[in-house]
């Protein structure tokens, strides 16, 4: 407030004195809301008096005039010279007037914490083409990209399961697209290869994967056992049905075991074995050296190299 001299028929007004009133004024205040800032936020704000700077705080219940004095670091005499009149039995609600000394219980300002910066998640390559290995086969290449072995068929025109190392091979529907667009897709029969002597000599002129059943040679032998039945050993050919299958189940198609039987094949390069369950007649077509077909399911559980392997077969007959 601006203190002006005054008598009874004229007032004086100085310009200069005025702005440094006004100065010093607006100076208090930014000090005084800069000191107001370290006040405990119990309290319900700062007043100035006399050149004096005062609490103002509001009782709360089992609080004693004391323990509010100690806490803003004044006394009990201090506060009944600011406070002329008021009893020291202070009433809840009651606002009073508190004494400061520099000394008071501030809230420590705590810092907020940084924001958890999350990761954007690592999208994984997919692969849309596929350079065949030694020795690996077309049904091996299908169950990598989870494609079927008639997709890459179609994809790369190919005529034969027959697959040559260094050989490049589309596994993804949409470049396969691309390709047909662009015009890039292997002429029916033609084989795309690879330079590349990581992949180890000869690769400009492959030899071809040899079939599986050129050198299997099939067996079949049966004996009686103690308790009356016909057991039954098998060697030759276990081959995929090469069919879409959602049952996951593992069925077998067998010559002359009776359906319901229960089969045990093993996977004669590995030794991985599995109980099938015979489901229906194989027809009399095709290689003869093939003695059991199986399920996809079934098949894949013999980590076959290719959709023939080499495999013995066992099961039981009344």
């Amino acid at each position: 407030m601006l203190k002006m001299k005054m008598n009874s028929s004229v007032m004086s007004y100085n310009p200069k004195s005025a702005l440094k009133t006004i100065l010093a004024c607006t100076l208090s205040s930014v000090a005084f809301s800069s000191f107001a800032v370290e006040v405990a936020k119990d309290s319900i704000g700062l007043k100035r008096e006399g050149g004096k700077s005062f609490v103002l705080y509001k009782v709360e219940p089992k609080q004693t005039l004391f323990s509010i004095v100690k806490r803003y670091g004044s006394s009990v005499a201090e506060f009944k010279a600011a406070n002329p009149g008021v009893s020291e039995s202070v009433q809840v609600g009651q606002t009073i007037k508190i004494p400061y000394k520099g000394v008071i219980a501030t809230v420590p300002v705590t810092k907020p914490a940084p924001p958890v910066v999350t990761p954007a998640p690592t999208e994984s390559v997919k692969m849309v083409s596929h350079v065949v290995e030694s020795g690996q086969g077309l049904y091996a290449v299908a169950t990598k990209y989870k494609v079927t072995m008639a997709d890459l068929r179609k994809w790369n025109n190919l005529t034969s399961d027959q697959l040559t190392a260094g050989q490049v091979l589309i596994v993804d529907a949409r470049e396969y697209e691309r390709a047909k667009k662009a015009g890039d897709l292997p002429a029916k029969g033609e084989i795309v290869k690879v330079e590349d002597t990581n992949l180890g000599s000869g690769i400009s002129n492959p030899k071809p994967t040899e079939p599986a059943d050129t050198d299997t040679k099939t067996s079949s032998e049966t004996s009686k056992t103690s308790s009356g039945y016909r057991k039954t050993i098998e060697t030759g050919l276990a081959e995929l049905i090469d069919v879409e299958d959602k049952s996951g189940k593992y069925l077998a198609l067998h010559r002359s075991a009776p359906i319901g039987t229960l089969v045990n094949v093993k996977n004669s390069s590995n030794g991985q074995s599995i109980w099938v369950k015979v489901v229906g007649k194989m027809p009399d077509i095709g290689s003869d050296k093939v003695i059991i077909k199986l399920s996809p399911r079934a098949f894949e559980k013999l980590n076959p190299s290719d959709k023939r392997i080499r495999a013995e077969i066992s099961y039981m007959t009344p």
